[in-house]
């Protein structure tokens, strides 16, 4: 069992924020209070910065979006696709298992999914395709890390010395604060991610190993080129 108190909610970090500068709490979410018009919006932002600044397990998901009728004003592109109205940001597209190329125009996915361009003579019937994004519906703090946690505690805090107490520079230093500690954040969550096999490039590795004696190419008609 934990031994901090763990998950917490939007009304805990407030809460927490109001704490350590020394303001009243509030006691229910929306209770109309000073405290909570001023960290509510607070929370609001700071968490959609968070989201869009990370591509954190908990606010990435895969979509399966279906094609519109018709074909998109953008004659390059065959196919558009509706986008998800809670999608923040798009991390890959995905049709027929494998990734593909695509573009935006007018809130549309445009993808090649007929064979274009240009469009094929005799129209066929588009793929579904399936995105990863970053979706605002993922994002309740409840699912993430503790030191997401604080960074979103610091940046409520940053709202009540700018919003409550009129202190820009506070604000401004604890927004600074708190952006710093996102990068320890972002660090922190992708440990627990599979390990990746580094890159070796074979060129560098060629040159690593050179038998003695051989020749090192620095340019054409260099000193070290053959027959020089």
């Amino acid at each position: 069992m934990a031994t901090f108190e763990w998950p917490t909610d939007k009304l805990t970090i407030v809460n927490s924020a109001l704490s350590q500068t020394g303001d009243s709490l509030v006691s229910v979410a929306d209770d109309g209070s000073v405290e909570w018009q001023t960290c509510s919006p607070a929370y609001e932002r700071g968490l959609a910065y968070v989201t869009e600044a990370h591509p954190w397990d908990w606010v990435t998901n895969w979509r399966v979006l279906q094609p519109l009728p018709g074909t998109p004003i953008d004659s390059r592109w065959d196919t558009a696709y509706p986008l998800p109205p809670d999608l923040v940001h798009v991390i890959t597209v995905r049709m027929n298992d494998g990734p593909c190329a695509w573009d935006f125009l007018n809130g549309q996915l445009l993808v090649n999914a007929q064979g274009g361009p240009p469009p094929p003579s005799v129209p066929t019937t588009p793929f579904p395709v399936m995105i990863k994004g970053i979706f605002s519906t993922n994002s309740d703090a409840v699912n993430a890390t503790p030191t997401v946690v604080v960074v979103l505690q610091l940046f409520v805090m940053s709202g009540i010395y700018r919003g409550m107490k009129k202190d820009v520079a506070e604000a401004n230093n604890l927004w600074k604060t708190a952006h710093g500690m996102l990068a320890e954040a972002k660090a922190r969550h992708d440990m627990q991610k599979p390990k990746r096999k580094i890159f070796i490039s074979r060129m560098n590795e060629a040159r690593r190993h050179r038998r003695p004696g051989s020749p090192t190419v620095r340019g054409l008609g260099g000193p070290d080129w053959p027959g020089a």
